[in-house]
């Protein structure tokens, strides 16, 4: 394990060559996808990916390792890629764009086989090798469910292969995380989240204030090589706006960050959020509440109310703990009942998605198999959407591919997760996994982006850290962890 010297000498001026290297290869990547080629593409971000590992490998093979670095590189690349790609947007063709969407994933997935494969500098404990054991179970019954559905059901692939990512991803970033745990502090990784929030709240404030900020950059013809339909007047995705009419007639811009989507940069603030709290960076916290009023983020304004719930239960009397969840529920009602007045149907597009999966369980218990339902498999299996109900929830979408073993399933696995999760020592520690899984549960009811890859990778990567080094601390009394998780200062 490591020692609290380890920790103090850890500096990001040690990850500088991977960061070039990596920002580098995005720029050969971007390039290569212009080129008409998907061999090329192929060629080139399996080059690059190799660098990369080539260095986390080489990292993992010190002594003194620290690899928070790489566990954010899958963020970065969700939160920049539709900037780079709307740049050689007319060059590309569907194949290769759908090839350079998933590479964040594809990277993870690698990553994941190197720290599985990795020799570990302490040994597992017992409880810790049991949740591996018991999430990796989880994931193998999705997968091999998922899969006979597709023969089962004969579901376009496409639309398979897109549901699955989404579905897989809360159970693959855990494990990176909780496997990631024993080199890697989740101090550190919370200080490089708090660092990219940063950017990218500041490239929103300039994307939002900048008139034709997008159509310069080309978004319409990206967006609609995706199948995503754009406003004619306005050459923007409908997300783009507000549901709700503060003035009647009137819709808000909203901001839409380096994710050129309002609805996973609102996802990615909360995360941020929750960050910023642990490293005690109040004016990092200000401004990403800021941003996610300006982004008009119902997902993560849901977000703090349960953080809020869970800091007054562990940091303020009971008496308090009720007093604040009164105040909580009514703001929460009374915002239900503003988005219902002045809301075009999004907010109840969002409910009825959830309620229906529940709906239609009775008459599809097996499910309807993988990408037979929900908004993204709609975008790659014309009428999709059409046979079923479910559409906008994250949850229900699972519920309606996969029926009730992929219920049972995603019960078994938050079940362990909450357990875990309450059961961890630190105070501090606690209120953010608690804060992260309650909020990012409440999102994926009714918000389906939620559970993309794009979204669920921080919050999974930062609990599975958490949990780990719990685990750890517990299994070790004498062991440094605690001590580790205070040393990264906040911006």
């Amino acid at each position: 394990m490591y020692t609290k010297e380890t920790a103090s000498e850890f500096s990001p001026r040690l990850d500088i060559v991977p960061f070039l290297l990596f920002c580098g290869g995005l720029v050969l990547i971007t390039i290569a996808a212009s080129l008409g080629s998907m061999a090329i593409l192929a060629a080139v971000a399996a080059v690059v990916f190799f660098s990369v590992i080539a260095q986390l490998i080489h990292r993992l093979a010190e002594r003194k390792a620290e690899i928070s670095f790489f566990l954010i590189i899958p963020t970065i690349m969700s939160a920049t890629q539709n900037v780079y790609l709307t740049t050689v947007a007319g060059d590309l063709d569907s194949g290769r764009l759908q090839f350079a969407i998933i590479l964040n994933f594809l990277f993870s997935v690698a990553l994941y086989l190197v720290l599985i494969s990795a020799r570990k500098p302490a040994p597992e404990g017992n409880a810790l090798r049991k949740l591996i054991k018991a999430v990796t179970t989880c994931l193998a019954i999705l997968v091999l469910y998922g899969a006979a559905t597709v023969v089962l059901f004969q579901h376009d692939l496409a639309a398979a292969a897109a549901s699955s990512r989404n579905i897989m991803a809360p159970f693959l970033f855990l494990l990176i995380g909780l496997h990631a745990s024993a080199w890697a502090r989740h101090a550190v990784y919370l200080r490089y989240l708090v660092m990219l929030g940063f950017v990218a709240i500041v490239f929103g404030f300039i994307e939002a204030n900048t008139p034709d900020f997008w159509q310069t950059l080309n978004l319409r013809d990206l967006w609609e090589k995706k199948g995503i339909s754009v406003q004619q007047d306005s050459g923007l995705p409908k997300n783009f706006f507000a549901s709700e009419q503060v003035v009647p007639g009137e819709f808000l811009r909203r901001m839409a960050g380096p994710f050129a989507d309002p609805v996973n940069f609102g996802t990615f603030l909360f995360a941020v959020f929750m960050a910023a709290w642990y490293l005690r960076g109040l004016l990092c916290q200000i401004a990403t509440v800021a941003a996610m009023v300006l982004a008009v983020s119902k997902g993560a304004l849901v977000g703090l109310i349960v953080f809020l719930a869970f800091w007054t239960r562990f940091y303020a009397s009971r008496t308090s703990h009720i007093i604040a969840l009164m105040l909580l529920a009514a703001g929460a009602y009374n915002f239900y009942l503003f988005t219902v007045s002045s809301s075009t149907g999004s907010t109840a597009a969002h409910i009825d998605g959830f309620t229906a999966a529940f709906v239609e369980f009775p008459h599809h218990p097996l499910g309807r198999g993988l990408g037979s339902s929900g908004v993204l498999a709609g975008l790659f299996s014309e009428g999709s959407e059409s046979t079923s109900a479910v559409t906008e929830s994250g949850l229900g979408m699972v519920i309606g591919q996969l029926g009730i073993v992929g219920l049972a399933v995603y019960l078994v696995f938050f079940f362990q997760l909450s357990r875990h999760v309450l059961r961890i020592k630190d105070l501090r520690d606690k209120t953010l996994a608690a804060g992260l899984l309650g909020g990012f549960l409440l999102n994926a009811a009714f918000n389906e982006v939620a559970l993309s890859p794009n979204s669920a990778a921080p919050y999974f990567i930062i609990l599975g850290l958490v949990i780990g080094s719990d685990l750890a601390a517990q299994q070790e009394p004498d062991a440094v962890p605690a001590v580790l998780r205070r040393e990264a200062s906040p911006l």
